[in-house]
């Protein structure tokens, strides 16, 4: 029978990407031996602190289209096929073993597609993203009304890879019942519903989110207390994620009130092939050049930044905005919230399902631009009204949200999943 620790092959586009988190806490807390597989990998400082420690990486190539940055849409098959085959090449040079469950997330691109042709004998837990509609979600409700037809084309072929995945995975799962949702109905009582967690030893309530008071520092710069943060954080900083809105915000605010820094952290160059105007472009700088009476001393653009950066922001933001489209949860939102953020996030229908509007957070409609400056302006003018909002943010976030809570029930999953397997052989 199978029992922790499991040998678990990761495999992910990027390193630690979505799945790097979860097998770091895996390797630490239940001892499992992780061996992950990737393309790309961040910077070293955002690596988690079980590699070399139980939790090696390996890094595969890809041949063909995958080389391509600009890719044609009727091409996405093939690359994510060239992603996949890259994977299994390195896995057969390599051969690590014994392996006793496979985790892919394929990202669209399919990397543990081939895995089962080296390991035929483990099972494999797919984690599935998200699922493209032709004409909804994302950035589709905004495409030019000259938008080229190839690129609904695309929309239609960019789920080719996932129900490779779910027809070929032992388990499909996903961290949302939103995201469920949009597979086919067919799929949906495949995959499970099974949040990864947050990091609620890094990202945990803060003293100046609790009491309103205790020193407060931004990437090495002191925050006077009578200062008020708003911030904005994501992978890359694009309109998929709302960067256009928070920009507009920061205007407004600052030209209202003297006392605001405005502050966004995240990659700001569009790498997302969704925003297909700005995509491989730098899009705050394309902002700043078309806004330059912007004061940008007190704009701080961060770029992308370790965790531990990411959690001094948050820690000492008066108000997180997430005004993005609809798209699944961004980890950072939930972050802002585990320590103690007063939250304004757009009112879509995947932010609906982790926030209480006027309990845990606000939700509103972030495409009115008055409505959105016009409700940060009420938070920070009167921040204690607001506090409890960031409190039962971070309770729920604890209770509900934390690694401490998902992980055990993930690990449980897989346990059994390999168990199910091994009784089958």
């Amino acid at each position: 029978m199978a029992q922790d620790p499991l040998h678990v092959l990761w495999i992910e586009p990027g390193f630690p990407g979505r799945m790097g988190g979860v097998a770091d806490w895996l390797t630490r807390h239940r001892g499992y031996r992780s061996t992950f597989y990737c393309h790309t990998t961040a910077p070293r400082s955002h690596w988690p602190s079980s590699v070399g420690r139980g939790l090696d990486i390996e890094t595969f190539g890809v041949g063909g289209a995958a080389r391509d940055q600009a890719v044609a849409w009727s091409r996405t098959l093939e690359r994510g096929l060239c992603y996949a085959y890259g994977c299994w090449e390195v896995l057969d040079k390599k051969r690590p073993r014994p392996i006793d469950l496979i985790v892919g997330r394929s990202s669209g691109l399919g990397s543990s597609l081939f895995a089962p042709v080296y390991w035929p004998s483990a099972p494999v837990a797919s984690y599935m993203d998200y699922y493209f509609a032709p004409h909804q979600h994302d950035l589709a409700d905004h495409a030019a009304p000259d938008m080229r037809s190839s690129y609904y084309c695309w929309r239609r072929s960019m789920g080719a890879i996932d129900l490779l995945d779910l027809e070929q995975a032992s388990l499909g799962w996903t961290s949302t019942e939103w995201q469920r949702r949009l597979y086919p109905g067919e799929y949906q009582p495949d995959i499970e519903v099974l949040h990864d967690g947050v990091d609620t030893d890094l990202f945990r309530e803060s003293a100046w989110h609790s009491r309103g008071a205790g020193p407060r520092v931004i990437a090495g710069r002191a925050i006077p207390d009578e200062v008020r943060v708003v911030s904005f954080v994501a992978r890359t900083v694009d309109r998929l994620r709302g960067f256009d809105r928070f920009f507009t915000l920061a205007g407004k605010l600052m030209a209202t009130r003297q006392d605001v820094i405005c502050v966004a952290a995240g990659d700001p160059i569009v790498r997302r092939g969704l925003d297909v105007t700005f995509h491989n472009q730098d899009y705050p700088a394309r902002l700043k050049a078309d806004h330059p009476s912007v004061d940008r001393d007190r704009l701080w653009l961060l770029g992308s930044v370790p965790p531990a950066t990411l959690a001094e922001l948050l820690a000492a933001s008066d108000l997180h905005v997430a005004p993005g489209r609809s798209y699944p949860v961004a980890r950072s939102l939930l972050e802002a919230m585990a320590t103690g953020c007063v939250v304004v996030a757009s009112d879509v229908e995947p932010n609906r399902e982790v926030i209480e509007p006027e309990r845990t957070g606000i939700l509103i409609n972030t495409s009115y631009e008055h409505t959105l400056a016009g409700t940060a302006i009420k938070i920070l003018a009167d921040r204690a009204t607001y506090r409890p909002l960031g409190a039962a943010a971070a309770a729920l976030v604890r209770e509900r949200y934390s690694r401490a809570v998902c992980l055990p029930r993930l690990a449980e999953r897989f346990s059994a999943l390999v168990e199910a397997h091994e009784a089958r052989r």
